[in-house]
């Protein structure tokens, strides 16, 4: 019985390894196939990337205060104040907010297409939050993260009917824009266009089955080879008669 089971697992790891050996070798029979796929999708990433426009990221750093008048910073007093970031981070991207900042600069966009611009995240083990910004222009960006800041800590004020939010450093023109990412973009249209193009591979040789081993044979009968004949090249009749 031990045997036998041997015996079913060293055939199926065989049958593994075939599986695998047939994979390489189907790539290799259609690597045309595969590099035709790659390269349009390769040179569609490389026109992506280049032509990608430049975005410039503005941020200004708001401090959010309990109120609580202490020396030291308690973590019960950080927990609290962290509580409150998660707070003012919706009141910063509230309707009213966005809708006052696109009237005063002529956004063309709308208030959910603006919200998606802006971050709101907290500075770990502080009482600090950063509101960020981002768009083509980078004076744009730097009046738009500044007002936002404005706005925000006087609808805080409106709404909590407290004043426990001011402005630590305010925003100032970026001098570059942020990473492109041309590289990544890239490999990843090469990566996608080599997976397209295997699966085009497959698909042809799902299409398009040819006998091609032994064990294929196999499975078609249903027996047991037992010997393969060698091909043999005929030669010529005025070759074969010069021979004998």
């Amino acid at each position: 019985m031990r045997q036998k089971y041997h015996e079913e697992e060293k055939y199926y790891e065989e049958e593994k390894e075939i599986d695998l050996l047939d994979l390489v070798f189907m790539v290799i029979r259609r690597w045309k196939v595969i590099v035709l796929m790659i390269i349009p999708t390769a040179v569609f990433g490389f026109f992506f990337a280049m032509t990608r426009p430049s975005v410039y990221q503005a941020d200004t750093t708001l401090i959010v205060s309990s109120g609580m008048q202490s020396v030291g910073l308690e973590s019960s007093d950080i927990a609290l104040n962290q509580k409150l970031v998660v707070t003012y981070s919706e009141i910063a991207k509230s309707r009213d907010i966005l809708t006052r900042v696109i009237s005063k600069y002529d956004l063309i966009e709308s208030p959910a297409a603006l919200g998606k611009r802006i971050s709101v995240r907290p500075v770990k083990d502080t009482e600090l939050i950063k509101l960020t910004y981002s768009c083509n222009d980078p004076k744009l960006a730097e009046a738009v993260t500044n007002e936002l800041a404005n706005e925000f800590i006087k609808k805080v004020g409106q709404v909590m009917k407290v004043r426990n939010v001011s402005v630590v450093e305010k925003a100032i023109e970026p001098k570059s824009s942020l990473p492109k990412g041309r590289g990544k973009i890239l490999l990843v249209s090469i990566i996608l266009g080599g997976m397209l193009g295997a699966g085009v591979a497959l698909l042809i040789e799902f299409l398009h089955k040819k006998v091609r081993k032994s064990s294929d044979m196999e499975k078609i009968l249903g027996v047991q080879m037992l010997g393969m004949i060698p091909e043999i090249e005929i030669a010529n009749k005025g070759e074969e008669s010069h021979e004998s």
